[in-house]
């Protein structure tokens, strides 16, 4: 085994990252099948109580794509008509006529609208100038402008507003809470949407259509909040009568539970059971467990959200991720709301306020119902950095009607907190410290540049809304998926069966070695899945089982190679030299020219089409590493160090 060092050392490591990022799969694998064999109240508890590890887990491992574990997949198409509508300032016959003949012919040929606007407009209009309809100064659109500099103007503005929709899209998917969404563009116009796991089409349909809209509101105000946050409380606590029927059921049990010898124990019995100076230690004893055991009716409101009323700030108070929807209910009963300070509406803030592994925590905040202004006054956002403090700041840009009526709000309401909300999920609520005038404005405190860049991200989707309508939809139930499981796992197995009898029977102990790298190769295209964050489809399993077949040709090159050295006279271990030499060109020729097909499948593919070509790259990579290394190692092994006879067939 001398000079192999490398190899092994290669092998080893190789083997030990994909058995590291492979280990959680395992892990989910085990955790589904005990859970599995539980009853439904104990896969509850068991839920409950490891809920950071299970999620920790199912986060880790594989991805399973939609058609595997069921899901919904659908196609957006952003309303490029509507998009030109809105950036149009005057229009007449010929523009609507223009607009007409390019939607239509978009959807029937599936070309760029802007493209079929702007030719359809200079048949009907040869001398006509599309300046007429579209001025924007600040992005050196004026009268003046030619055709073509407003045409290319329309396409950026076009390409912003599908990038914008996808943003929109992610934001809200993220909210739902899908696990490993798919969101892609595709072509120039349409979003493809994979929701693996999703089991109310309906609602997701409703949360992609529905239109999104950027507003800002004040707050409520803090001293009013409080004593609304006090009553609400207060209306949660148990009743009179509930307590007074608690304490009466634990008299009786305690009368019960005191075994009086007379068996008809009274009231006063009791007490001076309990208050007798032998059995004062049981008798408390006895009157505490049963507090603990009977404690009552609690109150409703506190056991899902921790009030946090103070009176600089319009909180209502925290909530656990899990707790959203009950506290959702208990706040939206109509006595509640009767509770509220007038004119108020609760949304739930954007911010994690748990410590980094604990179970996510969000705010509940009171805000003013009526906006104050919307997004649409929104030009340009973008992140800026102070120079002194190097902290993150959104800088905020507003047209000149935006200017005037957010100068009037922010003159009236300094010292006073502002909401910029999308999707009633307040993003951030930062305090005016004084007037602000034409039109500029930053957003300061925040945490990092991350949640910066996420601000912006929300200011531009919503100054340019588009409209999108769900084209193509398609929903796969869990039983489809398990089932598409069960058929790729039997196809594997088969596959790999029938090649592991052909290469014993044909290369009898060369044959072995080859196999022992075939499943070696099946555990590193698995570990590359499972340690780039990749998604396992079924195109994927497809891939797979096409890797199978092709991972021995190598094998197959070399051992014929080796077999014609030895009928030239060599010995054995000349022979292996020689055939892994003589057959190294061939099989990178090959594995070569087939890897850069899956890199062009991977590039301008969408969907099944790239899950097919992530597991064709990985199993190439690793079938080469098996054939040319591993291989080459187990050989040198069994020749030089054990002196043993190796066939070939």
């Amino acid at each position: 085994m001398q000079g192999n060092g490398l190899k092994l050392g290669l092998t080893i490591f190789f083997v030990g990252i994909c058995g590291f990022y492979l280990f959680p799969s395992v892990q989910n694998l085990y955790l589904s099948y005990k859970m599995d064999q539980m009853t439904a109240e104990e896969r509850q508890a068991y839920q409950t109580n490891n809920r950071q590890w299970i999620e920790g887990v199912q986060e880790e491992s594989l991805n399973l794509g939609l058609d595997l574990q069921g899901g919904m997949h659908v196609i957006l198409e952003v309303e490029m008509g509507k998009r030109l509508e809105q950036l149009a300032q005057d229009t007449d016959q010929a523009f609507r006529t223009a607009l007409n003949a390019a939607t239509e012919r978009a959807r029937q040929e599936d070309v760029s609208v802007v493209n079929a606007f702007v030719q359809a407009f200079e048949e009907k209009n040869p001398d006509g100038r599309l300046s007429r309809y579209f001025r924007n100064e600040s992005e050196g659109i004026t009268r003046r402008s030619t055709n073509d500099e407003v045409q290319e103007y329309l396409q950026k503005k076009a390409d912003d507003a599908v990038d914008q929709a996808m943003d929109i899209v992610r934001n809200r998917v993220d909210r739902y809470g899908v696990t490993e969404p798919s969101i892609q563009k595709q072509g120039a116009r349409r979003v493809s949407v994979e929701l693996p796991g999703v089991d109310d089409p309906a609602r997701v349909r409703s949360l992609l259509e529905s239109a999104s809209q950027l507003t800002f509101h004040l707050m409520a105000d803090p001293q009013e909040l409080r004593a609304s946050v006090q009553r609400i409380t207060e209306y949660y606590e148990p009743s009179a009568t509930d307590t007074a029927q608690v304490a009466e059921a634990a008299d009786t049990t305690a009368q019960d539970t005191s075994g009086a010898m007379t068996g008809d124990t009274t009231e006063s019995e009791g007490t001076e059971l309990a208050t007798t100076d032998d059995d004062t230690t049981e008798g408390t004893a006895l009157t505490e467990s049963e507090t603990e055991e009977s404690a009552g009716p609690q109150n409703d409101l506190l056991s899902v959200m921790q009030p946090l009323p103070r009176q600089d700030a319009p909180v209502v108070g925290r909530v656990l991720e899990s707790d959203t929807a009950r506290a959702n209910e208990l706040m939206s009963r109509p006595a509640v709301r009767k509770m509220l300070p007038s004119g108020t509406e609760l949304m739930w803030g954007a911010r994690n306020l748990a410590p980094e592994g604990q179970e996510p925590m969000y705010p509940l905040l009171a805000v003013k119902a009526e906006p104050e202004l919307t997004g649409d006054v929104i030009t340009e956002a973008s992140v800026q950095f102070d120079q002194q403090t190097n902290q993150p700041a959104v800088s905020m840009t507003m047209n000149s009607e935006g200017a005037r009526a957010w100068s009037r709000l922010t003159g009236a309401n300094v010292g006073k907190q502002v909401a910029i909300v999308l999707d009633n999920i307040v993003y951030s609520n930062p305090v005016v410290e004084q007037r602000i005038t034409g039109g500029r404005s930053s957003i300061d405190g925040l945490e990092s540049r991350q949640e910066a860049e996420d601000i912006v991200t929300i200011l531009r989707s919503g100054s340019l809304p588009a409209p999108v309508n769900i084209i193509q939809e398609r929903t796969v139930g869990p039983s489809l998926g398990e089932s598409s499981i069960r058929a790729g796992i039997i196809s594997i197995v088969v596959g790999l069966l029938l090649v592991v009898l052909f290469m014993i029977m044909y290369y009898r102990t060369a044959g072995v070695v080859a196999d022992i790298a075939l499943l070696l190769n099946l555990i590193l295209i698995l570990g590359i899945l499972a340690g780039f964050g990749a998604t396992l489809t079924l195109p994927g399993i497809a891939g797979i089982v096409l890797t199978i077949g092709m991972a021995v040709d190598a094998n197959v090159l070399i051992y014929d190679r080796v077999r014609e050295e030895q009928n030239t006279g060599k010995t054995l271990r000349a022979a292996i030299s020689a055939g892994y030499e003589q057959s190294l060109s061939a099989i990178l020729d090959a594995n070569i020219t087939t890897f850069f097909m899956g890199v062009i499948l991977y590039s301008f593919g969408v969907g099944p089409v790239q899950g097919f070509a992530v597991t064709l790259m990985a199993g190439i990579l690793s079938s080469l590493f098996t054939a040319i290394i591993v291989t080459r190692l187990v050989f040198d092994y069994m020749v030089e160090e054990r002196q043993m006879d190796v066939s070939y067939g």
